[in-house]
């Protein structure tokens, strides 16, 4: 049997891609398959690889970025990288390329020129239709068979039957678990024993930190009124690039009046989000953009938290909206409250809200059922 290489852009593991990477990396280990990984750097992501014995190759490149085109040189690390990886599948047998993502696409055509099979897998929704057309062409041309994280983002794109929707294994039980916290000198840390209402999320635009403080401003004046308190938290910190928006979001908080309120905890490791959410009674997830899943609202269902969500890209596929969480339309921030206050005030509400979602989780999100997928296309393509 050939080799699997899952090519991965990202050497970190603090974002939903390499943590996935990692998950599927060890299926398919788990499963009999030989199977690598290359990633551009030495980083925790490598580490943990090379701890669990999964083979571990470093390509070195700077990743796609928007500004791409004012950079050109760039172009210079993806050539170097092209080449490496065209010998590293040919001298190591490579029969399938795996990629893990849209910023991995100008490798793309390297897998194939090799001799290899290449599988996109698609986790985002890139926000300008010229490119996301242009992306489907290239996908066309260069990869054997799509992997989309959900069935909107198969409709996004357009990908038809070329595309196979694998649903994430969601979050790593043993870690997001009530019974087994990380940390759990977190719990109840700055909460005043009032309710916790929270976000995941690094500060970025895109991922509507502004919407979550707006939100919070009015589920305070709502608790106010039935004379109760709420506390708000936000699992992020600051992007290289986007400070600004960081004290745009906070500016917003003081001028609402939800600042003395508002724990912001900066960048944390991965296990800690799960201490964190353990804390919580409910989650607030209020992107702008299309989410293409959403592995934040998964966590949540994994610890017993309450979902609010925005009806945002494939975020509704997560559970079953007035059942195992609630759906709001895009934008409309007092709706995202007045469900985030009634599931305070009626903490049965809330209790069985988020016992039908961890049913639902385990149901629709296993890793048994993502190996299975991910594998039913290697096959396929293998034929």
């Amino acid at each position: 049997m050939k080799k699997t290489c899952i090519f991965c852009s990202l050497s970190s593991f603090s974002t939903g891609m390499p943590i996935s990477t990692y998950k599927l990396a060890v299926g398919l280990a788990e499963r009999g398959r030989d199977v690598c990984v290359l990633v551009p750097d030495d980083g925790e992501l490598a580490e943990r690889l090379r701890s669990v014995g999964i083979d571990v190759g470093i390509v070195s490149f700077e990743r796609v970025k928007r500004d791409f085109w004012k950079r050109p040189w760039r172009m210079l690390t993806w050539l170097s990288a092209g080449f490496r990886l065209y010998r590293y599948i040919r001298d190591n047998r490579v029969g399938i390329v795996h990629f893990s993502d849209v910023i991995d696409a100008p490798f793309y055509p390297v897998a194939r020129i090799a001799g290899a099979k290449a599988v996109a897998h698609v986790r985002v929704c890139l926000d300008a239709p010229s490119v996301g057309y242009l992306y489907r062409v290239w996908t066309r041309l260069f990869c054997s068979r799509i992997v989309t994280v959900s069935h909107f983002v198969k409709r996004y794109y357009g990908f038809g039957s070329l595309a196979s929707v694998v649903y994430n294994p969601g979050p790593d039980r043993a870690v997001f678990s009530n019974a087994n916290i990380v940390n759990k000198d977190i719990v109840n840390a700055d909460t005043d024993g009032c309710p916790v209402v929270i976000a995941v999320s690094s500060f970025r635009r895109d991922k509507g930190l502004h919407n979550f403080v707006e939100i919070a401003a009015e589920i305070a004046e709502r608790m106010r009124g039935v004379g109760r308190d709420a506390r708000f938290v936000i699992v992020g910190g600051k992007v290289l690039g986007h400070e600004s928006y960081y004290n745009e979001v906070m500016e917003s908080a003081r001028r609402l009046g939800v600042d003395k309120r508002l724990t912001v905890t900066g960048n944390v490791k991965h296990e800690e989000v799960a201490a964190r959410l353990a804390e919580a009674s409910v989650l607030i997830h209020a992107p702008d953009w299309e989410e293409a899943l959403g592995g934040v609202v998964l966590e949540a269902m994994a610890m017993g938290v309450a979902v609010v969500a925005y009806d945002s890209g494939g975020v509704g596929e997560c559970f079953r909206n007035g059942v195992s969480g609630y759906l709001v339309k895009k934008g409309d921030k007092s709706s995202a409250a007045t469900r985030a206050v009634s599931l305070l005030n009626k903490p049965e509400l809330r209790d069985d809200m988020a016992a039908k979602a961890k049913k639902e989780l385990d149901e629709k999100f296993s890793m048994e059922s993502y190996i299975n997928g991910v594998l039913a296309v290697y096959d396929r393509i293998m034929k």
